[in-house]
Parts: structure tokens; sequence; C-alpha cells
């Protein structure tokens, strides 16, 4: 769509942090050192426990329904972006294949040249540990759908459960293949769709309801050595439904916190204290779904029921954590009375733990009152009123932590040994974690906010994922069961015919823990607890300055497999010496207990991958305060780009520390060479269609462009020069980039003025920059190629050149490959220059040989 466009103009300002003294980051650090001691050292208390619910076995379903809906989302996610494939990923796009492979691919590929390909096999693992594509390789506009096509395809056998392990593994390769090339289009979405993709492919999610399983049981069922849903367990016989570790399941709720506590905590601003972030939320152009009927409604809410939904938005995601609390108290509710926790809750234990949890809060309590003048925004130059504020927070810090939340400890205790009953009710600590720590409310908080989103709200695939997400934090059994309930509804409908019965068995019972066989032994407690502590002394040298510790750190990995090994093949000695602590197999806990999955070793990898990825992802979400910085970036050091390599790397400042309360949309205007403007018309300030169904990704690369991505401005107004070029058969002068501002009128406006149109609103339009078509913005020879345009001299030139510079380029890369220093690489040892003797320094030097000044010399 074309339409003439006119021009005008806009402005920007500031806040600042609490300068902090350098000895006191120091001390917060030590202090925030103390309290993972001090959790590790509970967890140390409760180990049985540890092992029971991290590394226990449990029904397959809840993983087959996550692989199921996180592919599927992953297609419609990347179909989204149809309509700029060519744009984003292909030569023709923002980047011509140089750029691309200087760009983004430099480091992942630095073992391959276009002649050679990969140069060995330490080439390829350097490419698929670096930011890798297939757009390196395959970057034509047809090139681009072909992959995309071929990604589609993969992500559909993993959704169906087509060798599950390998397309899982391909999946998250590919996916990751797309998301590192090009981060114009990126949002909180994609990150949330990365980190699920690389936790998935440590789960068995094709143990369910998929075409592995169904093969299995098929050859099984043959053999007469298949144990059909519902009979009782046979010797020589396997379920349908075996148990699969549940241990990706924690990483994945955990996840979840992660994201909500951290998006919760940068909520600083005083539009969110007034309650008015709902509003601006809502009121955005680029967001609102139905336009008009959004400010109607928010004239009558804006001042009351938006700002109580806000207030309970950001309390609810500042203590989403209180969730995770509720699922590790209901499993020590749930198991208490079993024989296996009652070994392990010894008196001495059991103190033990309470002293660690009370020294760890006493060290969070303090750091929180040490660090709260240091991690909000403050006025500048009022002394007073900066004062007042931290005096006032400090305040309420002491209120939380040194009352409320004691009283609430008290109160939880009290409820153990005296639960009170009111009528019918028997108010309880299970009653408290069902209702108020458990699923049901913070889970259902979430639903009805991700449901509020998806009605009123187009911004794409969020809620959606981020609701596929919450199926971690329900049971096999569970989602098996609402399912087959949507089943027998259906079933009493017409679609009886299509139904058949024999689909019953999909939701029965999964195997029981108690028919597990026994398998393996455990690593003694006192051993793990050595480890951890190699480990933190580890850390402690990396935030003491040795940078150095990569060594130890593979060196403690390869400690923890062979402690592993031993206790795995461990002697009959050995074992007896270890019997009481470590000789307890999966089905030593009867009544319903959770079996244990794999052997030691098998464990020891999967408690040492989940310690390594909470620890990276928390230090890479802990609030960014200045404070924090003296130790937070020391102890990142330590996990390296473990974050980055696994595509697991995030932030979560979503309107943070205030939603805009104006919106910006970002106007492109061709120039012609006579004179004549035209809008190209990509922006929704002049497309508003109603109501608007289909999330459009230009919205939100618009505003990047405009916002803090200003360097992809020059490479979009060539991708312009160039479209214009192929679409009209006529060059362009040049191309310009305006920001055309509205300004949200406030809460208070509307409820007392009525609601308004958005689109009377007052524009304001600033030229931010403009680009000449002359050059960089004409068709490169090999578009003209491609595109069956007449050659002349220039573009033959410019062919050859390009086959020089690639020829010149391959020729270095072979040459750093091979005298690499890592991955591989066995260099010559450098020839280092001695310093001649201080007498002989005395001495005038002889005339040099010729050369010798520019290292020719001897």
């Amino acid at each position: 769509m074309l339409v003439s466009a006119a021009s005008p103009d806009v402005g920007t300002r500031g806040a600042r942090l609490q300068p902090r003294p350098p000895e006191l980051g120091s001390h917060v650090g030590w202090l925030c050192l103390a309290v993972v001691v001090a959790t590790l050292a509970w967890a140390a208390t409760r180990m049985e426990s540890v092992r029971r619910s991290l590394l226990g076995l449990e029904d397959p379903r809840m993983f087959a329904t996550l692989r199921i809906g996180t592919a599927l989302m992953t297609i419609q996610c990347f179909w989204n972006l149809k309509p700029y494939w060519r744009m984003l990923w292909s030569d023709e796009g923002l980047y011509d294949l140089d750029e691309i492979r200087s760009r983004f691919g430099s480091s992942a590929l630095m073992g391959w040249t276009p002649e050679d390909g990969f140069l060995d096999g330490w080439a390829v693992l350097k490419y698929l540990w670096g930011k890798h594509s297939l757009f390196y390789f395959w970057s034509s506009p047809d090139g681009v759908e072909w992959v995309m096509y071929g990604i589609f395809g993969v992500l559909l056998l993993y959704a169906f459960g087509v060798f599950s392990r390998l397309t899982g593994v391909l999946s998250w390769l590919l996916v990751c293949s797309v998301y590192d090339h090009n981060g114009l289009y990126l949002e909180g979405t994609d990150t949330v769709y990365r980190t699920l993709w690389w936790v998935l492919i440590f789960a068995r999610t094709g143990d369910a309801w998929s075409v592995d399983n169904w093969v299995r049981c098929k050859l099984l069922r043959r053999a007469g050595k298949l144990q059909e849903v519902g009979e009782p367990a046979q010797p020589g016989k396997q379920p349908v439904y075996r148990l699969v570790p549940s241990w990706p399941r924690y990483l994945i709720m955990a996840q979840l916190v992660a994201i909500y506590t951290a998006t919760g905590i940068v909520k600083t601003g005083n539009v969110w204290v007034q309650g008015d972030a709902l509003y601006y939320a809502l009121n955005m152009d680029h967001f609102y779904r139905f336009e008009d009927w959004t400010q109607q409604v928010s004239a009558i809410f804006g001042t009351n029921l938006f700002r109580l939904m806000t207030w309970v938005t950001r309390w609810w995601e500042e203590h989403f954590a209180i969730a995770m609390l509720g699922a590790i108290v209901g499993f020590q509710l749930r198991h208490r009375d079993q024989p296996w926790f009652v070994a392990q809750d010894r008196p001495w234990r059991r103190w033990l733990g309470r002293v660690a949890l009370i020294l760890g809060y006493l060290a969070l309590y303090r750091i929180s009152v040490l660090a709260y003048p240091y991690v909000g925004e403050l006025p500048k130059n009022q002394p007073e009123q900066v004062a007042a504020i931290v005096s006032s927070g400090i305040f309420r810090v002491h209120i939380a932590m040194g009352v409320v939340v004691p009283l609430l400890i008290a109160a939880w205790f009290a409820l153990g040994r005296w639960p009170l009953r009111v009528r019918r009710w028997t108010i309880d600590q299970a009653f408290v974690q069902r209702w108020l720590l458990g699923r049901r409310l913070w889970l259902t908080l979430g639903v009805v906010f991700h449901g509020f989103l998806i009605l009123f709200m187009n911004i794409g695939m969020f809620p959606f994922i981020m609701l596929m997400v919450y199926v971690a934090w329900l049971r096999g059994e569970e989602i098996a069961a609402a399912l087959h309930w949507v089943w027998r509804q259906l079933r009493r409908t017409g679609l009886r015919r299509v139904l058949p019965a024999s689909g019953e068995r999909w939701f029965g019972p999964a195997q029981r823990p108690e028919d597990l066989p026994a398998r393996g032994s455990k690593i003694a407690d006192a051993v793990v607890v050595v480890l951890g502590l190699l480990l933190l002394a580890i850390i402690y040298k990396r935030i003491g300055g040795d940078r150095d510790v990569g060594g130890l750190v593979y060196a403690w990995l390869g400690l923890v497999a062979a402690v592993a090994l031993v206790f795995r093949f461990a002697a009959p000695r050995l074992r007896h010496v270890f019997k009481s602590m470590s000789e307890v197999p999966h089905s030593a806990a009867p009544g319903g207990a959770p079996g244990l999955a794999g052997g030691a070793l098998y464990r020891a990898v999967a408690i040492g991958l989940m310690t390594w990825h909470f620890c990276a992802v928390g230090l890479s979400l802990f609030p960014g305060s200045n404070i924090f910085s003296q130790w937070r970036s020391a102890a990142r050091g330590v996990f390296g780009s473990y974050l980055s390599v696994t595509g697991t790397s995030q932030s979560w400042n979503m309107f943070a520390p205030n939603p805009p309360r104006a919106n910006t949309f970002m106007k492109t205007v061709v120039v012609l060479p006579d004179g004549t403007r035209w809008d190209i018309g990509y922006n929704s300030y002049s497309y508003r269609p109603f109501p608007w169904i289909w999330n459009d990704r230009m919205r939100k690369m618009h505003r990047r462009m405009i916002g803090k991505g200003k360097s992809y401005l020059r490479p979009w107004a060539f991708f312009v020069c160039r479209n214009w070029f192929l679409e009209y058969g006529t060059p362009a002068a040049k191309v310009e980039m305006w920001r055309i501002t509205t300004k949200i009128p406030t809460p208070e406006q509307v409820a007392a003025k009525g609601w308004y149109r958005p689109r009377d609103l007052k524009a304001t339009h600033e030229l931010v920059e403009s680009h000449s078509c002359l050059k960089n913005g004409q068709l490169p020879a090999f578009m003209k190629q491609r595109y069956g345009i007449e050659l002349d001299e220039a573009d033959l030139r410019e062919l050859e050149a390009a086959r020089e510079k690639q020829a010149r380029q391959a020729e270095q890369r072979r040459r750093s490959w091979a005298s690499r220093r890592d991955w591989g690489g066995s260099p010559q040892p450098r020839t280092t220059t001695v310093n001649p003797p201080a007498a002989a320094q005395e001495q005038p030097p002889p005339e040099p040989a010729r050369g010798a000044e520019d290292g020719d010399g001897e």
C-alpha cells in the first residue's frame, strides 16, 4: 500500500541510581554467598528428599504434552514471521551473504570456507558451539524457504514422536539456527521457546502418545511381553507407559519462577506504584485488539479496577517463587509418613537444617536492608526527598522481613501442631499448602492474567507459550484424567463413531513406582557434601580475583564423574561401608514413593547439570544494581559461555521500570529523484485492523529500529531502496525514517473527560535518519544475475572483486585455523625475546642490520 507522505518533530530524559561505597559491594557479595551456602547446607540435611524429588520418576504424559504443544507452537511462531523471512534471513534482506557471515557467524565459521567446507571435525564442533545457522550456507530467498519448511518437517516429526530423542536434539539445533541469525524481531516470546527447547532435549518425551511408543508397544505385544494398561505387573513384561526421570520438569518449573520473579522485581517505577501500568499497556496502539472499545472500557475502569489488577499482577509476579516453595512443602507433606522420609527426618538433621535456614534468612534480611538504597531510581539533586524515600523503604523491609515473615512461619508451625477446625473445614498445613502456597492460587492467577492478554491484547504467542509451560506443574496422571473426561464427553455426542472405544487405554494408569526393578546405588551423602564444598571453594577462588579457574572447573566435573563411577561399580566391601546411606534401590520406598532415575553416574550428571543451569540462569537474572556487580560478574565467569551456547541467555525487563506512556511508530518514506515522496505503509499508525487478530512482528521491529536498535536503520533503508527498484523498475533517490509519537492520555483525564479515539491524538513527527540509495541501495551484481538483469562492466568488476575477496578470506581462515590454540589446535611455541643482561645494556649497541628494526634481525 502506497500513501503520499508528508512531514514535521519530538525529545527525551533520564534518572539515576545511588552511588555505592566500594567496600559495601564486597560485604554484600559475601552475604549473598552465605545465603547460597546456607541453602545448600539445608539441602544436605534433606538429601534423600532432594533425590526422591529432583531425581525421581513419574508418569511420562506430562512430557508428551509439552512435546506436542511446544513443537506446534514453535511452527506457528515462525509461520507468523513468514512475510519477513526474506528481509530477516536472506541475502536480499537487511544484509548480504558476506555481511551475514561476518556479522553473525565470524566465530562459528572460523573453521569453514566456501571452497573447502569444514576444515576438520573440530571445525564442525566450533560451528555448533558458536552462533550456528543454516542461513550461512542457504541464504537465497528460495533457500531460506526450503530451510524453514525443513525445520517445520523436523518439528512435526518431533510433535508426532518419531525418533523423538533424535528429532528433539535436531529441533533444538534448528530452532537455535534461526534465532542465532539477526535479532531484530526478537521478543520475550522467543526467549521462552529457546529455554524450553534446551530443557526438552533431556526429557524422555517420546514414552507416551508418540509413534515411538506405539511401535514399541506393537513389537512387545507381538512378542507377548507387553503389560497392557490396567493389568498387574508381571515378570518379564514391560508397561505401556514407563516412568521417566522427573528432573527436566523442575528445570522448567524453575524457569517459570525466574521469568515471573525477574520481571516482577524490576517493575519499580511510579506508574506501577500508582497502579496505572495495565491502563497504559492496554491502550498502546501496538497492543490493543479492539480499537475504541478498549478506550471506552478504560475510561470506566482505568482508575479503579485496572489499578487493582495492576497491583495484583505485580504482587503475583514478585512473589511467584512462593509457588515453588509450595511444591517443596507439598512433597514433604505427601511423603512425611513414609518409611524413607521418617528414616531421614532425624532430630539432628531437622534442627541443623532449621539453623541453616535461619542463618540464610538473616543474611538475606541484612542484604535487603543494605542494598535497598542502591537498587531503585531516586530523584536527582533532592537529598531530603531521597532520604525520606530510603527511610520509608527500609522501614517496609523491616516490617516485611522482621515481623510479617516470622509471624507467618510461626503460624505455619502452629497449624502443624494445632490445626484449626471451622465448621466442616480443617485448616492445617495441608490446607494452607493447597490453597495459598500451591498451584490452585498461583497458576489460577496466571491463567486469568494470560487469558486476559489473549482476549484483549495482540501480543502474539507469548501468553500461549507461557500457559504451555504451566503443564510442567501438572502430573502426567492429572493430564490423562482431564483428557479422559473430555474424551468421554465427546463420545456422548455425534463424534462417538469417530472416536474408538479402544482409545480409553490412552488414559489408563502408568507404571507404579513399586513395580520398578531395584537398580544401582547412591553416592553417600557425606561424599556429596564434600563435592559441593569443593565447588564452593572454586567459586570463592574466582570471586577472590583468580580468573584462571577453568581447569579447576573441568577437574571438578571429572571428579564427580569418577566418584559416580566408583559407586556405580563399587566393590562389595565399599558397598558394605556405605550400605546405610547409599544402598537404597529404586523400589526401597513403598507406598507410592518416587523411585530413583538411572544409576549413580546418571544421577550425578543430572544433578550437576541442574545445579549448573540454576546457577548460570540465576546469576544472569540477578539484579543488575552496581552494589552486586563486584561479585556478580566474577561469579558468572565460572559458567563461561554456557548460556549463549545453549540459547538460554535471557532478560525479563518487560514494561520495566515503567510501561511506555506514549505510542511510537516508524514511518518509512521513499524519495524519488524528482522529489516525489511515498510512504511505503509498513507501520501500524496508518494500518489498524478491527479487531486485530494476527500479531504483526513488524510493529516490534519498527519500535526497535527507532529505539535502542538504530544500527538497523541503515540496512533497512538500503533494503527498501533495492525493493523499490525490483518492484517498480526505477531507482529511488533516498529513504527517510521518521518517528511518529502520540501521547496516551492519563487515566484521570479519560475518567474526567470521557474516552478518546486513538486516531485523533495529536502526533509529532521527527526525522530520525535519511540514507541515499545511490550506492549501497542499488542492486548488487549477484541480485541482478538472480533476476536476469543485464550486467554492465561495473557489475562484472564487482563480481570479480567479490571472488578475489572470498579467496583471500578463505586463505586467511585456513592459516588462522591451522594455528589455533584451542579446539584441537597444536600451535608452534611462540618465540620470545630475552632482554640482555644489565651489564651488556651499558655498552653501545652495534649498528643494526638492515630491517632489524622491523623484526627481521637475529
